[in-house]
């Protein structure tokens, strides 16, 4: 597969590539994906916990700090 790239981008690899030893674009590039597939679950995880909150399936954080601790045998002044 090939792909163009705007020379801007060819430039910000070959400088990133330099910067970095050993680094090769195609590691750059999957590196930047990667960053972006994490991103995107940590935002997907924060609007599931929003959509939560807006439907209501809330605990008191008390109750669960509580919960937690006698699940796990956790002292309550630990």
């Amino acid at each position: 597969m090939n792909i163009e790239l705007p020379e801007d981008l060819i430039t910000r690899l070959q400088e990133r590539a330099a910067t970095n030893q050993n680094a090769n674009p195609a590691e750059i590039i999957r590196k930047a994906l990667d960053s972006l597939d994490w991103a995107e679950q940590e935002r997907a995880a924060i609007q599931a916990g929003v959509d939560a909150w807006k439907a209501g399936e809330v605990q008191d954080f008390n109750e669960l700090d509580r919960e937690f601790r006698e699940k796990n045998n956790i002292p309550a002044d630990a």
